[in-house]
């Protein structure tokens, strides 16, 4: 891991590793700005967004995008006393820290998109659920078809997400934890009803347990461990690893716009982590993201692990898929 913390000390310090986030967010304005004018629907601005940010790159860091093509994926799953089948979500970002062909670290969030109507947005109680609590699952249509009782931990509450669309071409970030906590009881949310001071979207928003750097996943002892190994193979300044001073592998659940949203994930603050220090730690997750992945035709040159499902079945579905890569060996 100290290869990690070590490439990210030098990317936090690197002008043209900004100037690619730069770039990155402003592609994604401009995709925005083109799906406005021409007055399209969520897939359409998804779809566009897709063919705006794939192949960018830098330094062996690179974005791949592309979208899963069939039926949308609808779950079934228990609203509290009721059942009911939902659509999971419509696109997905996914970050990958490799070493060579092997992985080190992934995050996966699942996010539903919504396009604002009068700066306000209408919100399905029963998919705002889903995405916040990940309740037993079974396959109805697209991804899930044939599936039955599958189980999604959310330790970090980002693992389900909403990007919230707006005139003239914007698109804030909200983990759905966040966004039920905002809504109450309303079926629409405004604009103004969204007052979250940025600065604190670093750190996980309103989260019901104590924030590390990598979210939720370790116990006060593990996160020790962890810590101690890290102290001793950087040297004497851990509290800049610890996330003080260094904005990588935080778990972000609010930023306000494109800009806040493309830092997050190129920084590795998005979403639940599937695979940490090499070793799969969430593994219903991370063999639907590397379903995912798969499915999408990305992530070529990883060595991303199977089960028999992938071996039996061809994913199918329609969802965008995002995904970001750091190799590690290669910046050494």
């Amino acid at each position: 891991m100290h290869r990690v913390f070590n490439y990210a000390l030098r990317l936090a310090e690197d002008g043209e590793f900004f100037h690619f986030q730069n770039d990155l967010a402003q592609a994604a304005y401009d995709s925005l700005g083109q799906s406005y004018k021409a007055g399209e629907n969520e897939i359409a601005i998804v779809t566009k967004l897709v063919n705006a940010l794939n192949g960018r790159t830098y330094n062996h860091i690179t974005v791949e995008a592309n979208k899963i093509h069939g039926n949308r994926s609808f779950v079934e799953f228990n609203y509290r006393d009721k059942p009911t089948t939902k659509e999971l979500g419509d696109m997905a970002v996914i970050s990958i820290v490799t070493v060579g062909k092997n992985r080190l670290l992934q995050r996966v969030c699942i996010i539903q998109n919504k396009k604002a109507k009068k700066h306000a947005w209408g919100v399905d109680a029963e998919q705002l659920f889903l995405l916040k609590n990940f309740p037993p699952l079974s396959g109805n249509r697209g991804l899930f078809r044939g599936m039955s009782d599958v189980t999604f931990r959310n330790r970090s509450g980002c693992l389900g997400a909403y990007g919230l669309f707006d005139d003239p071409g914007e698109m804030m970030f909200l983990a759905a934890p966040l966004f039920a906590e905002i809504l109450r009881d309303r079926s629409s949310v405004s604009l103004a009803d969204i007052g979250i001071p940025s600065a604190t979207s670093q750190v996980g928003v309103h989260s019901a347990f104590p924030v590390t750097p990598f979210g939720h996943f370790f116990d006060p002892k593990e996160w020790y461990m962890i810590m101690r190994e890290v102290i001793h193979r950087i040297g004497p300044f851990p509290w800049r690893v610890l996330g003080l001073g260094l904005p990588f592998f935080g778990n972000v659940h609010y930023g306000l716009d494109i800009y806040d949203f493309v830092r997050a994930w190129t920084q590795v603050n998005l979403g639940e982590y599937t695979c940490l220090a090499g070793v799969t730690v969430n593994p219903d997750v991370d063999g639907f993201a590397n379903r995912l992945i798969r499915s999408a035709g990305l992530g070529q040159g990883i060595d991303l692990p199977k089960v028999n499902d992938d071996l039996d079945t061809k994913p199918e579905g329609d969802m965008a898929v995002f995904v970001l890569r750091m190799d590690v060996e290669q910046n050494d």
